[in-house]
């Protein structure tokens, strides 16, 4: 029996209306979806904290420049920034200081703030040459280790635990006298109390060195204060921000 012109119409109402719902279900569904998307998005990125780069499994017996035995253990708890430099270092070395010098005239009221320098030449650096060091170049804080000790365990560390890279030896005459025996990392890290390597900065890079100290103050910032939110602090989105 052939349907009538009413019935048609009632069913070619009742199929677009169907087509209709499952076209406003997806929308709405889209809608949500992107809602809680950018939500979330907007919920890491206000709470966004520096990556875990690396992580300090073991720990490091070194001596400190007041001839007392430490360990970097002993910072458990602690956020400090680190350095790798020695005391012969004609320049480099002096800029890392100038910088670090900085971070505590900033950061030293902080209890939970330490700084720590490790020798690149361990085997040179005594406790007293650097001691002596300290002195003369005004960086005397009881919260700054100068940390030398066992002159083939501290490279081993630097490189296989904060993921440093290698010391070489300088040999052309030239280079030497302008930058000391030792081609070493310029850069400084971030630790956090649970021994997690947070950041490395290049702040004596030559282009680029201003931000890496000002990115290196907002991570910090960030790592010291666990409720602090990306807001709370001045713009330069993270270059490594979800």
């Amino acid at each position: 029996m052939d349907e009538t012109p009413e019935q048609l119409r009632a069913k070619l109402i009742a199929w677009w209306g169907t087509i209709l719902g499952i076209c406003a279900v997806v929308a709405f569904g889209s809608i949500f979806v992107t809602r809680a998307y950018l939500v979330r998005r907007g919920y890491e990125m206000e709470n966004w904290r520096p990556p875990h780069l690396a992580r300090l499994e073991t720990d490091l017996e070194a001596v400190n420049r007041t001839g007392e035995a430490v360990s970097l253990g002993q910072l458990r708890g602690k956020v400090y920034v680190v350095g790798h430099q020695y005391t012969d270092c004609p320049a480099g070395c002096l800029g890392l200081a100038a910088v670090m010098k900085s971070l505590e005239a900033e950061f030293g009221d902080d209890p939970q703030f330490r700084l720590v320098s490790i020798s690149v030449n361990p085997a040179g650096d005594t406790p007293e040459k650097m001691d002596a060091w300290v002195k003369e170049r005004g960086v005397d804080s009881p919260d700054w280790w100068f940390l030398t000790g066992d002159p083939e365990a501290i490279p081993k560390y630097m490189i296989s635990r904060f993921k440093f890279y290698a010391t070489e030896e300088i040999t052309d005459p030239a280079l030497r006298a302008a930058q000391g025996p030792y081609a070493h990392d310029q850069r400084l890290a971030i630790v956090d109390g649970d021994a997690n390597v947070r950041g490395y900065y290049d702040v004596l890079n030559v282009q680029r060195g201003q931000i890496e100290i000002e990115r290196l103050r907002r991570d910090l910032k960030l790592v010291l204060n666990p409720d602090l939110k990306l807001s709370d602090l001045q713009p330069a989105a993270p270059a490594d921000a979800p």
